[in-house]
């Protein structure tokens, strides 16, 4: 009796172990096949997946899926890298209730079509309504509104950015004076005359996944503030 006792001590153990062990690995191969099934490409991409009591995982909760990537395109996400961790996932709900993480060379598309390489954007928050800080040179944001003006006005401009969202555009030698402004989640260059027209530098949708609520100009680079909703672009 003594011996059936510890050979099934053992076989307990046994599986246990690969209970608390097995399971994460497991559960990473789930998250990353729910990945791809969203759309989800990228190349290096790795999916971990933990929770402080692995057994919860068979209920589908996760305390944390980190998920690391290059070259990565998913819905109107755009990015040379990510690096984020997801917190109180349901991966059987598809729901994420945090997100902390970086993400560098994001592309947005402008309202020509042409693209803004944003050099940094940290998210952090809520998953369906992260706040993200979004970096971007001053030098881009400038040949951004230098190509906006002239496929919206038709209008060849020098555009150079001083703080505080002060703008000046120079055309044929005669400076215009103007703001960089914020409205319903756009990145909009205001001119303080009527010489020229409000242009819009990075609309709202349209491969946009991010809502500008806040824009600042420093030094050498402009800030972007605003919200995304990595729950509804992740689809875990």
């Amino acid at each position: 009796m003594r011996s059936c006792l510890i050979q099934l001590l053992i076989t307990v153990a046994v599986v246990f172990g690969l209970l608390w062990f097995g399971l994460p690995f497991g559960a990473s191969w789930l998250a990353t096949s729910a990945l791809n099934a969203t759309g989800f490409t990228g190349t290096d991409t790795r999916v971990e997946v933990s929770a402080k009591l692995p057994p919860r995982l068979l209920l589908g909760h996760a305390d944390k899926v980190r998920v690391t990537s290059n070259q990565v395109g998913v819905g109107d996400l755009h990015a040379a890298s990510i690096d984020v961790t997801l917190g109180d996932v349901e991966l059987i709900d598809r729901t994420i209730g945090t997100v902390n993480g970086t993400l560098t060379g994001v592309l947005l598309p402008a309202p020509n079509g042409d693209a803004v390489t944003i050099d940094t954007a940290t998210v952090d928050g809520s998953g369906t309504a992260a706040v993200a800080t979004l970096a971007v040179s001053s030098a881009e944001a400038e040949r951004l509104a230098e190509s906006q003006l002239k496929a919206q006005t038709g209008v060849t401009a020098t555009v150079k950015f001083a703080a505080t969202n002060n703008v000046t555009v120079t055309i044929n030698g005669k400076s215009e004076p103007g703001h960089l402004v914020v409205k319903d989640g756009a990145l909009l260059l205001v001119p303080v005359s009527l010489a020229l027209p409000t242009v819009t530098l990075i609309g709202t949708g349209n491969g946009n996944p991010f809502q500008f609520t806040v824009v600042s100009v420093g030094s050498a680079t402009v800030t972007l503030v605003g919200t995304i909703d990595l729950q509804a672009l992740l689809g875990l």
